[in-house]
């Protein structure tokens, strides 16, 4: 009788932990403490997702793969264009690291989509992002010949610079489809005059192209209006700025005299009242030298592609520091994400060569000197 008590008592006992075992696993506490479940990644794909450009930002944020594909095989980026989405929604796609250039299954790029059945504004961005317009799917065809059966593309002011590109070198990294800042223009004609040359008053070099009158096809004087080469947000609108006098220009040249380089203070004020624009792709145009600022340019607000931002001026020149208005000119510079200007470490024939890409072939001077 004995035995069998205490062979009951285990039995109890045992039945007691099993059930005492079961509620902890149950609960996930103690020995059975089972890390916290992931949240569902969301999807880039979800039906209204990229037709809002907050909800991209808000998904990627929350952990979306922005490298996902659906299944047709498209990206994102891809998705945004077929669904005819905004530009914003390609914006914060590629702020995010959308490849630009990835392609489909065909060779099928997201400008080709654009292209073939999407909007001018969705091509015109793509190209100002970066995006290549050489590339060809496994038909051979390129972006170009893709628009030739979309009429809204085709009959657009895009379709010509979209084909000129597709038949012209392309250098990746950099984007077209931009329009020279003064109308009528052309890049100058003179070395001195482009993003590299140097600047030995100052102990430094040039970053930006400089549009003198006499030397780009147009008349530009004091107060001639300076466009947004490409749609953007301005990042820097200087309508406080207060020029240098004489002596303040000379301590600025006395203190780049004492370096091997014009230290970037020295430098960001002798480029006077400037501009900032940031477009797709994160590349940033400066406008330099301006002697006023447009009303409507203004931090955070959206410029388009043609919109005036500023009138040519010479501020930040010794002609200013002496209260002339001599030698007025637009000065602008375009910046990569990486913190590369276009023209650094380039001769001038490559500079002229990039600068087709960029502003397009009518930009080129009608000689080099």
């Amino acid at each position: 009788m004995t035995a069998m008590r205490i062979l009951v008592a285990v039995a109890a006992v045992a039945a007691v932990l099993v059930v005492a075992g079961a509620a902890l696993w149950a609960l996930g506490v103690g020995p059975f403490e089972r890390a916290p479940k992931e949240p569902p990644r969301p999807s880039l794909f979800d039906a209204g997702v990229v037709a809002d450009p907050a909800a991209v930002s808000a998904a990627i944020a929350a952990g979306a793969d922005l490298h996902a594909r659906d299944a047709d095989g498209y990206t994102a980026l891809m998705a945004a264009v077929r669904g005819n989405a905004p530009t914003a929604t390609l914006d914060a796609l590629l702020a995010a690291g959308a490849g630009i250039d990835d392609v489909t299954a065909n060779g099928s790029t997201a400008l080709m989509l654009a292209a073939a059945a999407g909007t001018p504004a969705q091509v015109i961005h793509l190209l100002n992002a970066g995006a290549d317009p050489t590339r060809v799917d496994v038909e051979g065809r390129h972006a170009a010949e893709l628009a030739r059966q979309n009429a809204t593309v085709r009959t657009s002011g895009v379709f010509p610079r979209l084909v000129e590109a597709a038949e012209r070198p392309f250098r990746a990294g950099w984007p077209s489809g931009y329009v020279v800042p003064v109308t009528g223009a052309t890049i100058s004609s003179r070395r001195s005059h482009l993003p590299g040359a140097p600047r030995a008053y100052r102990n430094g070099y040039h970053e930006g192209f400089d549009f003198y009158n006499g030397t780009v096809s147009v008349d530009i004087g004091y107060g001639t209006p300076i466009l947004a080469v490409a749609d953007g947000v301005v990042v820097r609108a200087d309508h406080d700025y207060v020029e240098n006098d004489q002596a303040a220009y000379d301590a600025l040249i006395a203190e780049a005299s004492r370096g091997l380089d014009t230290p970037p203070d020295v430098l960001d004020r002798l480029r006077g009242r400037q501009v900032w624009v940031r477009h797709a792709g994160g590349f940033v145009t400066r406008y330099a030298h301006l002697a006023a600022v447009a009303e409507g340019a203004t931090v955070g607000s959206a410029v388009r592609q043609g919109d005036v931002i500023g009138t040519t001026g010479n501020s930040g020149t010794i002609e200013a520091a002496q209260g002339t208005h001599d030698d007025p000119h637009p000065h602008v510079e375009v910046w990569r994400p990486d913190g590369t200007f276009l023209g650094s470490g380039m001769e001038p024939e490559e500079i002229w060569a990039l600068a087709a890409q960029v502003f397009g072939t009518a930009a080129l001077p009608p000689y080099h000197d």
